[in-house]
């Protein structure tokens, strides 16, 4: 049986089996089954290298100078249209509230008005001649009966009546408590408050604020003279409303009237 042997250890043994002839079975080692060996154990890693080495060229692309103008552009545009809608909505949020309150005043007003101008009428008994007798009830620019709204600040309008006694078992019968309210302006900055005051004898209740924002002094007016003894059957306060924080408001003016009830 013949046995091959193996080159001689040493750098020549070595150099020899680097150099010596091709045996059997290189064939399958050659470049392509190698290569492909040294991708599967590699992972595909020279693939991962190239397109590592693509990626900087990929993150270094951006927008031009043209894209980014109309970029801003764009923006700017649609910037100053939602300005516009905000600022419209803004204005008209406090237009609509500053009617509201406005409105709300005219109303407030209408509720005290009717009951004060129902119960006005003041009379007086006559023990000489048992009669009745009228006096002064609408007083113009002036305090009401005992001083009422006087000293609350400068009245517009007072009225009065009374109140007679409902004992039958009073000592006195036909005695009267006086009682009357005042509508007053009081200076608020650049508007005035109007306030009721209601008097009953010699108290004089707290003040009431009915109206806001008034831009003047409001005016009286009656079907027959105001003042007279006789009192008047109908009687008017016109006044104008606007808010002070509302610069574009128009304002809001209107006119309350209500009856005497007493006949």
């Amino acid at each position: 049986m013949h046995r091959r042997r193996d080159p001689a250890p040493g750098p020549q043994g070595e150099d020899h089996r680097r150099l010596g002839p091709p045996r059997r079975g290189d064939a399958d080692r050659g470049p392509a089954p190698a290569l492909q060996r040294q991708r599967r154990r590699s992972g595909g890693r020279p693939m991962q290298l190239t397109e590592e080495r693509q990626r900087p060229a990929e993150r270094d692309d951006g927008f031009t100078l043209i894209e980014m103008v109309i970029t801003v552009a764009i923006l700017g545009i649609v910037s100053v249209a939602l300005c516009g809608v905000m600022f419209s909505y803004l204005t008209s949020t406090t237009e609509t509230s500053a009617r509201l309150n406005e409105s709300t005043d005219e109303q407030f007003i209408s509720t005290y008005w009717q009951n004060d101008v129902s119960s006005l009428g003041r009379r007086y008994f006559s023990s000489s001649t048992n009669t009745f007798g009228v006096d002064q009830s609408v007083f113009v620019g002036a305090a009401g009966p005992g001083g009422c709204g006087g000293s609350v600040g400068s009245v517009v309008v007072a009225f009065g009546w009374n109140d007679f006694e409902t004992d039958p078992t009073a000592p006195d019968p036909w005695s009267t408590t006086a009682q009357g309210v005042a509508y007053v302006t009081v200076p608020n900055g650049s508007r005035f408050n109007l306030q009721r005051v209601r008097c009953r004898g010699a108290v004089v209740g707290a003040p009431l604020t009915v109206a806001h924002n008034l831009t003047g002094t409001p005016s009286i007016s009656c079907d027959t003279t105001c003042t007279a003894a006789t009192p008047p059957n109908r009687v008017s306060m016109t006044f104008t409303v606007k808010d002070a924080k509302a610069a574009g408001s128009p304002g809001y003016t209107t006119t309350v009237s209500a009856d005497r009830r007493q006949g």
